[in-house]
């Protein structure tokens, strides 16, 4: 969660090293100006007092405004440093929902409750959720996980560094998501202890 501004620049800066390519600097274009109002409007929220009666409704505004424009519905405090999203169109997170740090999540994925029970999946660090995945009910996913393009997750996904896949997912390979997404509070850690060196 989002307190004090160095917390808003470490989770700024981890999105963006997520969002670059390669290592470089990924043009500011649509899905980053999302992550920006996001962490923006979290440490607004978040605070307490005159200002935050001033700046939350301003970064309200903002970040409802460029959720419309993306497609996007996620809620606020729910999800960690080095958020990845590659492309805008229709994303869903329940408010319900957890998830960790260095997540990579396509268009097209639903995290969501299941039958009228409210809760949701508490999502692990370093899972990457392909396209069109469909993640339901309550339960949890494991570290370093990869969600397959269309899968649908009912159960939990015990295993760490598995790759799972079908309707309803299952197992199919022992591959984890270190090829698919960029660990950027690792990199984060990296930089900013060899500057202190």
């Amino acid at each position: 969660m989002i307190q004090t501004k160095q917390d808003l620049n470490y989770y700024l800066e981890c999105d963006r090293i997520a969002m670059s390519k390669k290592g470089k600097a990924k043009p500011w274009d649509i899905t980053y100006w999302f992550l920006h109002c996001l962490r923006h409007y979290e440490f607004w929220y978040n605070q307490t007092g005159i200002m935050k009666r001033i700046m939350s409704p301003l970064w309200h505004i903002r970040f409802k405004r460029i959720s419309e424009k993306c497609g996007f519905t996620i809620p606020i405090n729910k999800i960690g440093p080095g958020l990845c999203l590659p492309h805008y169109g229709t994303l869903i997170i329940s408010s319900n929902a957890i998830i960790g740090e260095n997540c990579k999540i396509h268009a097209g994925v639903n995290i969501g409750a299941s039958s009228g029970n409210p809760d949701a999946k508490q999502i692990g660090n370093n899972v990457y959720i392909g396209p069109g995945a469909k993640i339901i009910g309550g339960g949890y996913i494991a570290n370093n996980v990869v969600v397959g393009a269309n899968a649908v997750v009912i159960g939990n996904v015990e295993e760490s560094g598995i790759t799972v896949g079908g309707i309803p997912a299952k197992k199919i390979s022992d591959k984890d998501s270190s090829l698919h997404l960029i660990r950027a509070t690792e990199i984060y850690a990296k930089d900013h202890n060899s500057r202190s060196n």
